[in-house]
């Protein structure tokens, strides 16, 4: 009877050493991230960022002025900002180099030009320049800025394909 006493002994022992030791542990870890005051603005396509084409159409005559307002991928300006942070939208003179008189060139006689102006609202009384600009505040989300665009009056240049290349600066 000794002898079995002793064999339970060690099976005992056994089982109160394991209900003394922990089967589980918690603990905590760290979480954070740092979101830097940020901007990104038109859609990139093969490495160049555009903001589309803001396009007049096509006149015979331009002894009336000629508006045109542009749309998302079509001359508006997409920025998408954090939350909170302010931004500005300026515009250089393209191929004038001077924001109050812009003008297109004609694709295949570079002596003939098409006047024309952006500008900050329908009304078109405020030139978009390359100082005061547009602001707004990011909200996260694309925010789309219209640009408003006028040929004015005047002789009719001859036919043929205008364009210019205005540099668009989103800063913040």
């Amino acid at each position: 009877m000794d002898i079995k006493v002793l064999r339970l002994l060690p099976a005992t022992l056994l089982v109160s050493v394991q209900l003394h030791i922990p089967l589980s542990q918690a603990a905590t870890i760290g979480i954070s991230a740092t979101l830097l005051p940020a901007c990104e603005a038109g859609t990139t396509t093969s490495g160049s960022t555009r903001f589309g084409t803001l396009n007049f159409g096509n006149y015979a005559s331009l002894t009336s002025a000629v508006n045109a307002t542009s749309t998302q991928l079509a001359g508006s300006i997409r920025v998408k900002c954090v939350s909170g942070l302010t931004y500005k939208i300026v515009m250089d003179g393209g191929s004038s180099g001077v924001v109050t008189a812009r003008r297109m060139v004609n694709t295949t006689n570079s002596a003939e030009t098409l006047q024309y102006n952006l500008y900050t609202s329908a009304a078109r009384t405020t030139v978009w320049d390359n100082t005061t600009g547009v602001s707004g505040t990011g909200n996260g989300a694309d925010q789309w800025s219209t640009v408003y665009g006028r040929v004015p009056a005047q002789t009719t240049p001859a036919a043929g394909v205008y364009q210019d290349t205005v540099n668009v600066t989103v800063s913040w």
